[in-house]
């Protein structure tokens, strides 16, 4: 077979007419096709034959613009730098420290010419462009892509996919990651098309898990996803829950790996790609060989390219990633080296500690936290965090600022990471809930508690026993007790945010929860959707409606439940615990302190939290919750006197032949109040 010739495929699109008239690349404005591709490419040619810089920066917005240039640079042997438009002026000036950029070409006018020809050779193997990719320590570094590497790159997933002249990809990721640059180098060695206008039809998409988890929750832009022959996902490990979800809409989902030293992707679902070798080192690392590596990777003996990620492999020869073994993390998808932060943090005269951390985010998957200290009680994040916006790029500026106390890091010690890290993880935990954590010596068990409507976290401690291998953990629920509605933009944050508390105080232990009413139906949903507890108890809860109308009914009455104007809340309360379900609570020598303590609580945070946590707000209707609970242990407690509980109970017993019932004589929907004992009872025979 004849070798690959960038030159002639190049000069095919120019001789072929029906080819030249296709759409390369489409965004809100214009459509561009092969022709002005080209166009364009042979009048910039012009350009740098004629320009006195031989290796210049593409800082663009337009990734039409930057395609134009790479392959014009590719024909003049031009250097051209990959980076980011939204780098500040003094970032731009740091790389030029270390990478020998003479100038910086920014988005203009390009005027397609037909007048000039193109070169008849070039050379494949020397770096076409250079592509930023953080290091380990120290600055950033400039990882060169030949022509070579980036069309078996290329042609390795045209492959895979059969991508055809008719299809379209959607490009969301940003052109200064390999991820999204090599989205414009599959469309062209493929003649398809690239689009950036979301509302177009396309095959392909590149997303990272934050991206899909979105495109989930809203129908249009679940269907697109569920109409491509492949949502390409990397950028952050993918959690089962997240996969799950994609795989019940049936998306055709591939998991990825790659890095810029290989020119973008070189395992799908953890096979590798035509033409790559992988394979683990002694201590677990990938090691990667294949025709799209960086010239300038360094390579061992044999070829291969040994990389600071950690993985496995199983019995069908099926990698899996599991870390990475530096100290470099993905923030949203975006590569994150502390020390780069950390060093320009300590350019304030008055830090006398800065340490970077990633921490556990429902959003970003990890999220930079600067730990700091300072000698001037005047300044504040607020100083460091303008300092930083004239330093590095937006990505890397930390998400959250932490003062440190000055036990964390004894004087004269080097800061230990981890520890630092724990200690900043509970302080962003601490931010947006009330919580209550005891733990055991011997864990073997975590037990969470999950209150109900109106009540907080203390109404739940008497149901805890001394347990020396039991650890214990009470949350005050969005809206209630100390815990703040608006510390949540979302019902998703803030489900997000308990489960990834819950996990972080897990660990390897087994998991128990224990939900009453509103706290039992927040426990069931963590259960089916974000945890995978060993037991779940849920005393006078819900398993979810089953008509869709009684939940836009309940939804809509809760609502207006406490949104009364100049509401009572003392009329209220007397009302609301005369309902026959309470059996005689408002008798209980519980009833009065209880009734003193909610007249302190702003009832607009219980109001607000009813949007989060109505029966009307569970995403799935009652079939789905029990098909998801059909192999989980569960066990229901409910007072006699709840005939309405107790019937919704029974009428599960039907349903989930494995369901333990538990009926207390004489008590109402709040066993909890009224008959404690007899529930500690109970649960000493499950724990």
């Amino acid at each position: 077979m004849e070798p690959f010739s960038f030159a002639k495929f190049c000069a095919h699109i120019l001789e072929d007419e029906s080819l030249g008239a296709r759409t390369f690349y489409k965004d809100q404005n214009q459509n561009y096709s092969y022709k002005d591709l080209m166009g364009a490419v042979m009048a910039q040619i012009e350009v740098f034959k004629n320009s006195e810089n031989k290796f210049s920066a593409l800082k663009m917005e337009s990734s039409y613009n930057l395609f134009v240039h790479l392959l014009a640079g590719s024909f003049t042997q031009t250097d051209l730098l990959i980076i980011s438009s939204k780098e500040p002026a003094a970032a731009v000036t740091g790389y030029q420290k270390n990478i020998p950029f003479t100038n910086v070409i920014t988005d203009h006018d390009l005027k397609p010419s037909a007048t000039s020809t193109l070169p008849l050779e070039v050379d494949m193997n020397r770096p076409a462009f250079f592509i930023l990719s953080s290091g380990s320590s120290g600055p950033s570094k400039a990882i060169g892509l030949s022509l070579n590497n980036v069309y078996h790159s290329a042609k390795s997933i045209i492959n895979f996919f059969e991508m055809k002249s008719c299809d379209t990809t959607f490009l969301n990721l940003p052109h200064h990651h390999i991820g999204g640059l090599m989205i414009l180098w599959r469309a062209f060695f493929s003649h398809s098309s690239v689009t950036t206008n979301e509302n177009d039809e396309y095959q392909f998409i590149s997303l990272v898990p934050l991206q899909l988890q979105r495109f989930l929750q809203i129908p249009e832009k679940k269907k697109k996803l569920s109409d491509c022959r492949g949502v390409l996902i990397g950028g952050a490990p993918l959690d089962n829950r997240l996969k799950d979800l994609a795989f019940n809409e049936k998306i055709s989902i591939y998991e990825t790996y790659g890095m810029s030293e290989t020119s973008s992707l070189v395992m799908l679902n953890g096979i590798p790609l035509e033409g790559q070798t992988v394979k683990l080192d002694s201590e677990s690392n990938f090691l990667i060989k294949g025709p799209t590596l960086s010239p300038n990777a360094p390579v061992d003996s044999e070829g291969f390219f040994h990389t600071k990620d950690m993985g496995s492999v199983d019995a069908n020869g099926i990698f899996s990633f599991k870390q990475r073994r530096d100290i470099l993390y993905k923030s949203a998808g975006e590569l994150i080296d502390p020390l780069v932060i950390e060093d320009k943090v300590k350019l304030l005269p008055w830090i006398t500690m800065a340490v970077v951390v990633p921490i556990a985010h429902p959003e970003w998957t990890w999220a930079s936290a600067l730990v700091y200290q300072t000698n001037d009680s005047t300044k504040s994040f607020e100083n460091i965090k303008t300092h930083l916006r004239n330093e590095l790029h937006p990505h890397l500026i930390p998400k959250y600022f932490y003062e440190a106390p000055k036990d964390l890091v004894a004087d004269g010690m080097k800061p230990k990471r981890f520890e630092i890290s724990q200690w900043a993880q509970v302080k962003y935990f601490q931010d947006l809930l009330h919580y209550l954590y005891i733990p055991a010596t011997n864990a073997k068990k975590l037990m969470v508690f999950f209150h109900g409507f109106m009540e907080d976290h203390t109404d739940m401690i008497p149901l805890m026993d001394s347990h020396q291998d039991i650890s214990y953990l009470f949350i005050d629920l969005p809206g209630h007790g100390k815990t703040n509605v608006t510390n949540f933009k979302s019902r998703e944050q803030a489900f997000s945010t308990i489960a990834s508390l819950i996990n972080f105080l897990r660990k390897d232990l087994e998991l128990v929860l224990y939900g009453y009413s509103m706290g039992g139906r927040i426990a069931l949903e963590l259960s089916t959707q974000y945890l995978k507890p060993e037991l779940l108890i849920l005393e006078s809860s819900h398993f979810g409606l089953a008509d869709k109308e009684d939940k836009s009914a309940r939804f809509a009455s809760d609502l207006k439940l406490l949104a009364t104007p100049n509401l009572n809340l003392l009329e209220f309360f007397t009302n609301w615990y005369k309902n026959p379900i309470f059996s005689n609570y408002n008798q209980s020598h519980n009833y009065h302190t209880d009734i003193e303590k909610k007249l302190a609580h702003n009832p607009s945070q219980w109001q607000s939290s009813l949007e989060f946590f109505s029966p009307g707000a569970m995403p799935l209707m009652q079939s789905d919750v029990l098909a998801k609970v059909a192999d989980l242990k569960i066990v229901g407690i409910v007072g006699s006197g709840d005939e309405k509980y107790k019937n919704h109970f029974l009428d599960m017993k039907t349903k989930l032949p494995h369901f333990q019932y538990n009926e207390i004589a004489g008590a109402g929907h709040n066993p909890h109040k009224t008959h404690l004992s007899e529930i500690k009872m109970i649960l000493r025979g499950l724990i």
